[in-house]
């Protein structure tokens, strides 16, 4: 195994400890651990979310409030350079506040893509992109908007 091969492995593990302990056994001193003190942080779903491992740790906490048997599963990896791309999916029972919804007791599903850029062993900079209307219409608090089409206008001469 080259040393590259051997970095990427490295990486990937990162990456999958971190959504193992972290996001699926609720566990945040791992965060200290995994993830930069100024990590930076990108989703456009909670853009307050800007940077730094305690205010990773605090988005954590909240999802796993609101979602407590909350699950991630990764559907595939790709690793490059210094960055481990993921696609995962996420299930949990809406049971605690969110987003300041009150609980649905609904199960929703949701997936997604993440970019973790590593250095020195620690997720420095991550991007996220999922889809919160999915999220808002399995629990029941919004729905897509219907399309149709839209009516011709009359010209007068």
């Amino acid at each position: 195994m080259t040393t590259d091969d051997k970095q990427l492995m490295e990486n990937k593990h990162i990456v999958q400890r971190f959504v193992e302990e972290c996001w699926n056994q609720g566990k945040m001193d791992s965060i200290g651990e995994l993830v930069a003190s100024g990590c930076k942080l990108h989703d456009p779903v909670f853009p307050a979310l800007t940077s730094g491992a305690d205010n990773l740790k605090r988005h954590l906490e909240m999802c796993r409030i609101g979602f407590p048997d909350l699950r991630s599963s990764i559907d595939d990896t790709i690793a490059e350079r210094n960055e481990v791309v993921h696609h995962w999916t996420i299930r949990g029972t809406h049971k605690g506040q969110f987003l300041g919804l009150a609980p649905t007791n609904r199960t929703a599903t949701v997936s997604g893509t993440s970019i973790h850029r590593i250095e020195g062993g620690k997720i420095v900079e991550q991007w996220s992109d999922w889809n919160l209307m999915t999220l808002m219409e399995q629990l029941g608090v919004s729905a897509a908007p219907k399309t149709t089409a839209p009516k011709a206008e009359s010209k007068q001469a």
